[in-house]
């Protein structure tokens, strides 16, 4: 009889920092459709207001991915550049209800703060559909008589 086992169809957010330099690993609790759709009004909220520092980026569009994000970052410099990372850092580390933390997340080199960004947000927020992961056992159909 053909089953369902969730614990096949993804794997565990599990994450690790420690050859970044910084000594902490974990895994990611699984994100409410709350908590995404949070992390989704916070990202779009310090879009606008890093507008009004000069950041360059249509907001408007379906889907801002971190590498379009850090695109965009290019025209803002000094404390706004800080902040605005700080910012998003917090909205990252809420989605992933502190695991890992703030302070991770800005300990990270930006190369791999960035990586972790979009890792995060292609498993969680886009992620794609896998294969069916049960355990049903295929049998094949006979052909056709011919008559």
């Amino acid at each position: 009889m053909p089953t369902f086992d969730a614990s096949t169809v993804v794997e565990a957010l599990d994450w690790d920092f420690h050859a970044a330099g910084v000594k902490a690993k974990g895994t990611i609790p699984e994100p409410s459709d709350a908590a995404i759709g949070k992390f989704l009004d916070d990202v779009k909220t310090l879009y606008t207001k890093a507008q009004g520092s000069g950041l360059a980026i249509e907001i408007d569009r379906a889907e801002l991915t971190p590498s379009q994000m850090l695109d965009a970052l290019s025209s803002v410099t000094g404390e706004a550049y800080v902040t605005f990372m700080a910012d998003l850092a917090e909205i990252f580390a809420e989605l992933c209800s502190g695991k890992p933390t703030k302070a991770n997340l800005l300990a990270l080199p930006m190369r791999v703060r960035v990586k972790f960004y979009a890792w995060v947000q292609e498993e969680v927020v886009s992620p794609e559909a896998g294969t069916g992961a049960g355990t049903v056992a295929l049998r094949s159909v006979p052909p056709a008589a011919a008559g």
